[in-house]
């Protein structure tokens, strides 16, 4: 009977381990990479997404750093698995006002199969068009593999060749 008894806890033991094990979620990280060049600086970075669904929000604060009018930008945001693999990308494009040293956010929704998987998600301004004069203003992605590189949760961008990483 002890025996019977010792094997039945083990085995609930088993089970309890194995449902926290494979339940853990990641701890996930959401990297600004701000260029010192970028007419836009991005304040804050974050992600939510609904239960039951294959979609992620990103939510993106950001300030214009610019005595310019800016009368589009764009946002590009990547998402990466725990073995560095990239699962999307999402460039949201803001078409608002947005005033010389103002301040605005912007919210956008992209498919990544499971939320849950990811492990990093990175954020740049890839893009800005000036409203007196219609001039554009592009980032250079290879600077941004390299300045994303740098920090200690994207340095895998430079072992691989990540240099893709903004949709065209």
């Amino acid at each position: 009977m002890c025996i019977i008894m010792k094997h039945i806890l083990l085995a609930a033991f088993i089970v309890v381990c194995f449902c926290f094990v494979t339940s853990a979620k990641l701890r996930q990280v959401y990297v600004i990479v701000n260029m010192e060049n970028a007419p836009v600086e991005i304040l804050e970075f974050r992600q939510c997404h609904a239960e039951k669904t294959d979609h992620i929000c990103s939510q993106v604060k950001y300030k214009n750093r610019t005595n310019k009018d800016i009368e589009a930008l764009a946002i590009t945001m990547t998402y990466f698995d725990a073995f560095n693999d990239k699962l999307n990308g999402v460039r949201g494009i803001s078409t608002g006002l947005l005033k010389a040293q103002g301040e605005d956010a912007g919210h956008w929704s992209i498919c990544v199969g499971e939320p849950s998987l990811v492990k990093t998600a990175m954020a740049f301004v890839s893009a800005v068009r000036f409203l007196k004069n219609g001039e554009v203003w592009k980032t250079d992605v290879g600077e941004v593999v390299q300045a994303a590189g740098n920090t200690p949760e994207l340095n895998f961008l430079l072992k691989t060749e990540m240099l893709e990483i903004e949709k065209k």
